[in-house]
């Protein structure tokens, strides 16, 4: 018999938390449904919330190449020159995923 999952759903109140970071200025309701689109739910999206990674694609991109929440958390200079975490900088566009990902601990 198959067990059906209910599909990963992220809530508003999820991206409320993190204020406009997370919303991007924008209705949460609306970044509460790219994170969804992305699949993930409240817990995760939480978990790459607090890495700072405030882009759903970005986050589901580097999730894709096995980078975690936490790994990705890591700072860098790299990317800019400023220190933020990689997660910030590959939703911001100052590292690609592929560069983000190798700087995780998970690639060494």
């Amino acid at each position: 018999m198959e067990v059906y999952e209910p599909a990963a759903r992220t809530g508003v109140a999820t991206i409320s938390q993190y204020g406009e970071l997370a919303d991007r200025g924008g209705d949460p309701s609306a970044a509460a449904q790219a994170w969804t689109d992305a699949g993930f739910d409240d817990t995760m999206t939480a978990r790459w919330l607090t890495a700072r990674c405030f882009d759903a694609a970005a986050a589901r991109a580097l999730a894709d190449m096995s980078v975690t929440p936490e790994q990705a958390a890591k700072r860098t200079r790299d990317g800019g020159g400023y220190i933020d975490t990689i997660a910030y900088k590959v939703a911001n566009g100052d590292l690609t995923v592929r560069q983000g990902a190798a700087r995780t601990p998970s690639s060494r």
